[in-house]
């Protein structure tokens, strides 16, 4: 993998993987390395966007050392997002982000605009959402209370639902993008506030649900 741009979004390709390529094919120290960061989140929040601002705004420990940042991530809200715009625009020389996520659809467009998008070999599996589409609205309704139901008791993690209306998306696509744009944007707006720090799944998923 050539390291030509400045951040990547590395779609169900594993931390080993990469790990291994930057010490293998780039030389880059992944261990005792103050230049090199790499943490892992189930929902990467604002106030961690400010922590990387505040170390990618410091100076290297070594001179012309190369900084790697990996965020690895099941979901990033709107607001860790927008506070990351500005780094991934104009980032400092010799600065490079990896973020490592099951999907890249929790992305905003502006920063995903900024992004090299690198899909891994995992397929996405739309069976349950293509069964999903053919239940009535009532059983439609009783499936995505009972998803939210095992997040709220901590059965399923959030980035459960956001995998989920990932795979919708893309099973409602399947069956025609024009005749179906309104439950397409009623998925990408669910999808969108799903990223942030408290949303009520329940709510989310209903209105979905409701728009199909």
């Amino acid at each position: 993998m050539k390291i030509d741009h400045h951040a990547y979004c590395l779609v169900n390709v594993k931390s080993d993987q990469i790990l291994v390529t930057l010490e293998k094919e780039h030389k880059i120290a992944v261990r005792g390395n103050p230049d090199f960061f790499h943490e892992k989140y189930e929902t990467f929040t604002i106030d961690e966007s400010r922590r990387i601002k505040e170390i990618h705004s410091s100076k290297s420990f070594a001179e012309d050392s190369k900084r790697i940042f990996i965020i690895e991530c099941k979901s990033m809200t709107v607001q860790a997002q927008n506070a990351l715009l500005k780094i991934f625009e104009e980032p400092n020389q010799n600065s490079y982000f990896f973020i490592l996520a099951p999907s890249s659809g929790f992305l905003l467009p502006t920063l995903k605009s900024r992004l090299q998008i690198i899909e891994g070999e995992k397929e996405e599996d739309l069976s349950e959402a293509k069964k999903f589409l053919k239940l009535s609205m009532k059983e439609k309704i009783t499936f995505v209370d009972d998803i939210a139901k095992k997040i709220s008791d901590e059965e399923l993690e959030k980035s459960y639902a956001i995998e989920f209306l990932g795979a919708l998306e893309s099973a409602v696509a399947e069956n025609g993008v024009e005749k179906n744009k309104k439950a397409l944007r009623a998925i990408l707006k669910a999808r969108d506030y799903m990223q942030d720090r408290s949303p009520s799944v329940k709510q989310l998923l209903e209105f979905v649900a409701l728009s199909l």
